[in-house]
């Protein structure tokens, strides 16, 4: 396996579990303030569309790094919805502060991803 194939693997890997940290850390917060985990989940749906998106992601990375190649497109999905996640707070009307960390990570998953799918594997 190319060295740059791996280490593009492992770093989307890494930043996608990042992300789901920062997520469940976000819900952690807001039922520690007395809210239930649906109200964190699904109020609004943002919490739980990043957890999905970037479980998703994690789990596509490491079946990348275990060489198994249908993480490629798992991996894609995650990064579909991620992308989703960052339209869908910038549609909202959203203030740019909240959704802008979303955008730009996911200009870096993208650049990141296309790097994974022209390196040649082997």
């Amino acid at each position: 396996m190319s060295i740059i194939w791996r280490l593009l693997a492992v770093l989307i890997t890494l930043i996608a579990a990042w992300l789901f940290w920062g997520g469940l850390h976000a819900v952690n917060i807001v039922v520690s303030r007395g809210s239930s985990v649906s109200d964190a989940l699904l109020q609004p749906p943002t919490s739980l569309v990043r957890l999905v998106a970037t479980g998703v992601m994690v789990l596509g990375g490491l079946l990348l790094i275990f060489r198994q190649s249908v993480g490629k497109w798992i991996l894609l999905v995650g990064i579909l919805l991620f992308t989703l996640l960052a339209g869908l707070m910038a549609a909202s009307g959203a203030d740019p502060v909240l959704w802008m960390d979303e955008a730009i990570t996911t200009g870096v998953l993208w650049l990141l991803f296309v790097g994974l799918a022209v390196t040649k594997r082997s």
